[in-house]
């Protein structure tokens, strides 16, 4: 979340500087009315975060006071996207309204793991290492949004909210190592839906061309993987809550009809 409120605070300084730098009360010389297509490159970034839910049988209640599965987990990563854009503004006086849908391609991949040694005093288990991992994978996202802006000539500064859909899988693992234990597919792969809110900055460079620069918060929900293996721990359950939440930072080019 500190990483959103740089970025936005970011976005809104260059808002501020570009205002000061205007005229505000001369009418705007572009024509910002109209169909565009666009394509861009970025970035997009996860924490990947998982919270413990519930969990039941005596072995699990005993580990999690024993520390071994944590109560809360993240690893910020980062990886490459890119994609297209299409969407329609509609003019009035200094103020722009409009919409737009994108498709971003990517194939991001949040792994955190956690590793402790097994206190119990009841062999087998006693100093046994106890491995855990928590996924998160985000496929492409699409998303459709309502613009609402305020120009500047040929600087348009804008912000953004509307439905976004991708494709996400959850995974949670265990392995024992020393014992030779590793857990079944504790996993769960969807297409889920959410919200995407945003802010950013176009600039024409010429009456038709321009180029754009945007910061995408995307909220895919939450996920529940349970983790339940009846065949060596009978009556052993946990369970993990994903948060299913991304950065989408992209600059791009597009072409305005």
């Amino acid at each position: 979340m500190v990483r959103y409120l740089l970025i936005f605070g970011l976005l809104t300084s260059t808002s501020a500087l570009a205002a000061d730098m205007s005229d505000h009360s001369a009418p705007s010389a572009t024509d910002w009315s109209g169909f565009y297509l666009g394509a861009f490159v970025g970035s997009i970034s996860s924490d990947g975060e998982a919270n413990r839910g519930a969990y039941g049988g005596p072995l699990l209640t005993l580990d999690v006071q024993n520390g071994l599965f944590p109560a809360s987990i993240d690893n910020m990563t980062t990886r490459f996207s890119g994609g297209v854009s299409a969407g329609y503004n509609r003019q009035y006086g200094r103020f722009v309204t409009g919409l737009e849908a994108d498709v971003t391609f990517n194939d991001l991949n949040a792994v955190s793991f956690f590793s402790r040694v097994d206190p119990n005093p009841n062999p087998p288990f006693t100093g046994q290492d106890t491995n855990t991992s928590y996924q998160t994978d985000f496929g492409t996202i699409a998303t459709a949004r309502i613009r609402g802006g305020v120009t500047f000539d040929r600087t348009l500064i804008f912000a953004s909210a509307g439905a976004a859909v991708g494709k996400v899988t959850n995974r949670f693992t265990l392995d024992l190592p020393g014992l030779g234990y590793s857990s079944p597919g504790w996993s769960a792969e969807s297409t889920e839906w959410g919200y995407a809110i945003g802010v950013g900055v176009e600039h024409r460079l010429t009456d038709r061309v321009g180029v754009k620069l945007e910061a995408l918060h995307v909220d895919l929900g939450d996920t529940v993987v349970n983790a339940v293996d009846n065949v060596t721990f009978p009556g052993e359950t946990i369970s993990y809550h994903f948060k299913n939440q991304t950065l989408l930072g992209r600059v791009g080019l597009y072409v305005a009809f």
